[in-house]
């Protein structure tokens, strides 16, 4: 196979077969693995944001049983998530190590969304057992096995910057997108099927099955219509223990600095996600502010990760994540000078959709940077443990985020009972959303200013060419 000329970073073109590593993916197969996205997070989106809403006021269990099940199973959920990634490291099939798990998993992924909300009448006691073990199964097991791959996916179907980068730019604004339509639309249609049933829980049921049939379909394209042309890992002779794959992630100084900015972003998608329904119910006097302040945040995100492909190349990741940080703290700071105007807390979401939109755009290229650093530095490529160990990053944020958020509020005195609360417990409301992500901006631009691969790629990639030229890793 002639090589015409290889990309290994912006600005230069590579036209070449579908075997080739570097090769230019055609719009078909990008948009067939980034449709995977959203058919990820249509259930995701179920079981993240509704699934509590529907065990405590539809099926009538307490909130507290459910917090417990879902703390529970968050510590499951991170073990499962090194193990997945394991897996995947030792997966070996005609279809590759990633791709294959999206066509083992689609139908039981499917399959258990429903059985989540298919809980029986069996009392309380039956129904939790029943929702710990579909929730585990569901989560912990179908969810994680279907997801590692697919963000390991990304990162082998091409060893191409560009490419890699207007892949992960597409995948992110279809995922916002994505969640914006589900939580927008989903209530809303569960309301009108209810209607026509008779029946709550059929009508969440029938929704769900809905959704997880659409999934489906996606999931099946996207294994069809995607290839994994990286496959170094499966060329080299010495295979990589566990043990000394995670030692060599901890030397890997980019995927620390990858799930350092992954941990931080997680514990400022909670903090607004969760505290904005609070801050606009009690200090804001509104709570259908809600939907406007998020979609103000949202949908500057969606336009500039689409605009990334064209900023990336001029000013480089590291620029672009300093300078959003930058944007997002002057927001934050400019809405503390009045924090009680609606229209400067638009405004204000709307400066800290842009700011953030430059780590999120590339939050899953981050890590195939430093898969590449790893095998160029260190003499090995570590892959599906590397996605694995971020989305552990991902959940231990979100998990003890929601906790301390959740132990700030009761301390101060929150009574979710009560129309009006108390000044320490509006105080808290305040100071988690005023405050807290200034200090999450100002940690993740501190990070970000560590991140030194924009001048050094297109060097390590040559060298590396030359090196597996020569048969070695």
């Amino acid at each position: 196979m002639k090589r015409d000329m290889i990309k290994v970073g912006f600005g230069k073109k590579h036209f070449a077969n579908e075997d080739d590593e570097y090769a230019e993916v055609s719009w078909k197969e990008k948009l067939s693995f980034c449709f995977g996205d959203p058919a990820l997070t249509i259930v995701y989106t179920l079981t993240t944001t509704l699934l509590i809403y529907y065990y405590t006021n539809v099926i009538g269990i307490s909130a507290g049983i459910v917090g417990i099940i879902m703390l529970i199973s968050r510590i499951f959920d991170g073990f499962s998530d090194f193990i997945m990634g394991m897996i995947i490291d030792r997966t070996h099939s005609e279809y590759g190590k990633a791709r294959i798990w999206i066509l083992r998993l689609a139908i039981p992924y499917a399959v258990m969304a429903v059985l989540l909300f298919t809980v029986p009448p069996v009392g309380v006691t039956g129904q939790t057992i029943y929702i710990f073990l579909t929730y585990n199964l569901m989560n912990t097991v179908i969810y994680t096995g279907i997801s590692q791959p697919f963000h390991t996916l990304g990162s082998n179907m091409t060893r191409n910057r560009n490419e890699r980068e207007t892949i992960c730019n597409i995948r992110m604004a279809l995922s916002i997108t994505g969640s914006m339509i589900i939580t927008a639309l989903t209530l809303p249609l569960i309301n009108k099927v209810a209607a026509l049933t008779g029946n709550e829980q059929m009508a969440w049921i029938l929704v769900t099955a809905a959704y997880a049939l659409l999934s489906v379909l996606i999931l099946f394209n996207t294994f069809s219509s995607t290839r994994e042309r990286v496959r170094i890992s499966e060329k080299a002779e010495d295979k990589i223990s566990a043990g000394k794959a995670l030692k060599l992630l901890v030397k890997n100084r980019y995927f620390l600095i990858s799930l350092g900015l992954m941990l931080f972003y997680t514990v400022y998608q909670i903090i607004i996600g969760t505290d904005l329904t609070y801050y606009c119910q009690y200090i804001l006097g509104n709570v259908d502010l809600v939907m406007p302040i998020s979609l103000a945040e949202k949908i500057p995100m969606v336009i500039v990760i689409l605009c990334l492909p064209v900023l990336l190349p001029r000013f480089g990741k590291r620029n672009l994540i300093v300078g959003g940080c930058i944007l997002g703290i002057i927001g934050q700071i400019i809405f503390i000078g009045n924090y009680t105007s609606v229209p400067l807390a638009i405004i204000t979401a709307a400066m800290r959709g842009v700011g953030m939109s430059f780590f999120y755009g590339v939050s899953f290229s981050l890590p195939s940077d430093a898969i590449e650093y790893g095998q160029w530095k260190l003499g090995a490529r570590v892959e599906g443990l590397m996605f694995a160990s971020m989305s552990v990053g991902q959940k231990f944020g979100s998990g003890i985020t929601s906790a301390v958020l959740g132990m700030y509020f009761a301390k101060a005195g929150y009574d979710g009972t009560m129309a009006v609360q108390n000044a320490a417990a509006n105080a808290a409301i305040s100071n988690a959303y005023l405050y807290v992500p200034i200090a999450v901006w100002v940690i993740m631009l501190v990070i970000a200013c560590f991140y030194g691969l924009d001048k050094n790629y297109n060097r390590m990639m040559s060298e590396l060419a030359e090196r597996e030229a020569q048969g070695r890793i």
